[in-house]
């Protein structure tokens, strides 16, 4: 796996707002699928929460390579592009999940159905594309 790079100052403010970003995963042909996604930053890594089985943890489970991308929603020239090889942690607390719907104002709780697991998405950029 290649190093991780840093994440830009000049683009926090997308990381670190309630926005949606767009997170592209490998299907088993190697055609992308991509999905809105929420997401918390933690330092230098980007965490998602996903239900355990479901496409998106079954793609990277498959093809760890994903993209995310963050676009500005004052002004959609302006974007970041995260390259990166993700990371698959259990979440049996759903904390993330709970950390990324706490940064939008909401309940975590209120997305799943008892008893449904979740896991934690971790990207550490390994290339940085930013406009």
């Amino acid at each position: 796996m290649s190093d991780s790079v840093q994440l830009p100052e000049a683009y926090l403010d997308l990381l670190d707002g309630p926005n949606t970003a767009v997170l592209a995963t490998l299907l088993a042909d190697g055609s992308p699928q991509v999905s809105p996604i929420w997401f918390i930053r933690q330092g230098q890594e980007i965490h998602l929460s996903a239900r355990k089985g479901r496409h998106k943890h079954r793609h990277v489970e498959a093809n760890p390579r994903v993209s995310l991308t963050i676009v500005d929603p004052t002004n959609v020239h302006r974007y970041i592009e995260l390259r990166s090889v993700a990371e698959v942690k259990d979440d049996p607390t759903c904390a993330t999940r709970d950390a990324v719907t706490a940064k939008h104002g909401l309940n975590g709780a209120d997305f799943d159905p008892p008893g449904t697991e979740r896991i934690t998405l971790v990207l550490r950029p390994t290339r940085i594309v930013e406009h």
